[in-house]
């Protein structure tokens, strides 16, 4: 039997409506990539709601029982041949006490490896993990605006085909509804509760975002930092060697715990490193780093991304989260991946007040003072417009208001 959903618009759902959108609203940001969530009613009881973002290929299904309460969440993300797959679900027994409900979550993967994780009492302790490849995640073409059926119908099935040996005999959760389902609009709020707020409940998966990096390397750019002035300038220092083209950023007082270098590599050879320091204006004495640029070619970076390593996959990153090197002894140093274990005890000898950087081993690394000090810090590849890589930059971050 088919079930009739209707649809009512807004930017997201908190108990509430959080600032309602019209049809046309709602159909416009689609079309446009931007965010915007869709509450499905059936028999005006609140049913599921859809939280949509195109520009990140992403859509969240949740699934809610007869209180109100989250049974199931499905994440949906575009794959590179354009389509949407299963990225991660989640399912939970409806209870009146949640927290000790039955759980099961699967993270799947595009190469065919899925990853499960059974909670059969909840909170109350005891879990049972699997890992295992042959299954392919789950997949679908994107819907067009107010066509969800296929993507509500496929959902609610996903834990029921999903419970097949060794995960069946563990497998506690009940599945969600089943359709099919029919999706129509709705007039108005249907008497749900409204709220205005100037930020939305939920973010779409957006990574931290490559702003500003050209600044950071031109010299008497002026940056904010609280009710303070901050001025750029940039200093050479001196070439890195890299005779196998893998570059490493990290801690230098870590790199004998195994460091890994970026999957993106470099033709081996030595390249120039620059040194991006920011003086407060008022305090021409105080001085912090605020990046380090290694200079593959002297071409001008028209794309960033950032650096990854191996295992690595942007698809893990939630709004405004990056993969980073840590920093824990107030350093940091770029070193090729063959050198690493050789100079690993190095950072003993140095101190970088004053300069706030030093090359290291005739060039073998360069190491300089970690923005505010510890922390978590990512790197950034520029390319040039035909894809070729241009520059490697360490951000240290001093300026994350404009991320």
């Amino acid at each position: 039997m088919e079930t009739t959903l209707a649809a009512v618009y807004c930017e997201g759902w908190d108990e509430g409506l959080i600032n309602p959108l019209t049809q046309d609203e709602a159909e416009s940001r689609d079309s446009a990539g931007e965010p915007y969530s869709v509450v499905l009613l059936a028999g005006g009881r609140l049913h599921s709601v859809l939280n949509i973002s195109w520009t990140e290929g992403y859509c969240a299904v949740e699934h809610h029982d007869s209180a109100g309460r989250v049974t199931g969440s499905h994440e949906w993300r575009r794959a590179r041949e354009g389509d949407l797959f299963l990225r991660e679900s989640a399912n939970r027994a409806s209870s009146d006490d949640p927290a000790n409900a039955a759980r099961h979550r699967i993270d799947w993967q595009l190469a065919g490896r899925r990853n499960d994780s059974i909670e059969p009492a909840g909170d109350r302790g005891g879990r049972s993990t699997f890992a295992d490849n042959g299954f392919t995640p789950p997949r679908l073409p994107i819907p067009s605006f107010g066509r969800w059926n296929a993507l509500l119908d496929r959902s609610g099935r996903i834990h029921a085909e999903s419970c097949v040996p060794p995960f069946s005999g563990v497998c506690a959760v009940p599945r969600v509804a089943d359709g099919p389902f029919r999706v129509a609009p709705e007039a108005g709020a249907a008497g749900l509760p409204v709220r205005r707020s100037a930020e939305r409940p939920w973010h779409p998966p957006r990574p931290l975002q490559p702003r500003g990096v050209e600044a950071l390397f031109t010299d008497g750019t002026e940056r904010t930092v609280g009710d303070r002035r901050m001025r750029i300038s940039t200093v050479p220092a001196g070439k890195l060697n890299l005779p196998s083209g893998r570059l490493v950023a990290a801690d230098p007082s870590s790199l004998d715990y195994g460091e890994e270098p970026f999957l993106v590599t470099a033709p081996p050879g030595s390249y120039a490193v620059t040194i991006s320091l920011a003086t407060f204006t008022d305090d021409p004495g105080h001085t912090r780093v605020a990046a380090a640029r290694l200079d593959i070619n002297d071409r001008r970076a028209a794309t960033w991304e950032l650096a990854l390593r191996d295992g690595q996959d942007l698809l893990d990153l939630g709004y405004g989260e990056f993969f980073g090197f840590g920093v824990d002894a107030g350093m940091a140093c770029f070193v090729d991946e063959e050198n690493r274990e050789r100079l690993s005890e190095e950072w003993e000898a140095f101190d970088l007040r004053d300069p706030r950087f030093t090359a290291v081993a005739d060039g073998d690394m360069i190491a300089w003072s970690s923005g505010w000090g510890d922390g978590a810090y990512p790197t950034w590849v520029g390319r040039d417009h035909s894809g070729y890589i241009v520059s490697f930059v360490a951000d240290m971050r001093l300026f994350p208001s404009d991320d």
